[in-house]
């Protein structure tokens, strides 16, 4: 196995195929997820603890997530999490604070300047004394002209090959 233990914040739509890549490639995954019975049933993951937790709700959040970082160091992270869930982010990066954690986080490029937001993060984690990655997602463009948002696949593949390369992603364009 490639990581010992992998926690996972927004994994069980858009981003299924990654989650399903990650339980593939890990001992442990804590899947965090509004509804662990449905995403249980829904994704039937090997090596996947299933813990429902609401980020919209900090203080809950972190308490129910805390035993995932009391149990075992997490060597891995990936979150995705709108801007509501900045004190949720927060806690998640304190916990994770002196681990050399490798967070990947994915971002839409919608939500203002996104560069700046990114910068501000990487920053963040860093002084954490844990690693970052950025996957900012994009869509497909044709002549300069929106054809098509990407596709849950295409999403996922991105959040894979910055898991596997460590490097910033931009999925479509932006």
């Amino acid at each position: 196995m490639e990581f010992k233990h992998v926690l996972v914040v927004g994994g069980t739509g858009m981003l299924k195929m990654a989650s399903r890549y990650l339980s593939d490639h890990t001992s442990c995954l804590a899947l965090i997820t509004r509804d662990s019975d449905t995403a249980r049933r829904r994704l039937d993951l090997p090596h996947a603890h299933y813990i429902s937790a609401d980020w919209a709700v900090p203080a809950t959040f972190l308490a129910d997530v805390k035993p995932v970082f009391e149990l075992y160091p997490v060597d891995l992270m990936l979150l995705w999490m709108h801007r509501s869930g900045r004190a949720a982010r927060l806690g998640l990066i304190e916990m994770a604070r002196g681990s050399n954690c490798h967070i990947v986080e994915v971002h839409g490029s919608a939500a203002g300047d996104t560069s700046q937001r990114i910068a501000q993060r990487r920053f963040e984690i860093n002084q954490a004394g844990c690693q970052y990655t950025a996957v900012l997602l994009g869509a497909i463009m044709d002549g300069g002209k929106l054809t098509r948002w990407l596709t849950h696949d295409e999403i996922s593949a991105a959040v894979i090959e910055a898991i596997k390369t460590k490097r910033d992603v931009i999925a479509g364009a932006v």
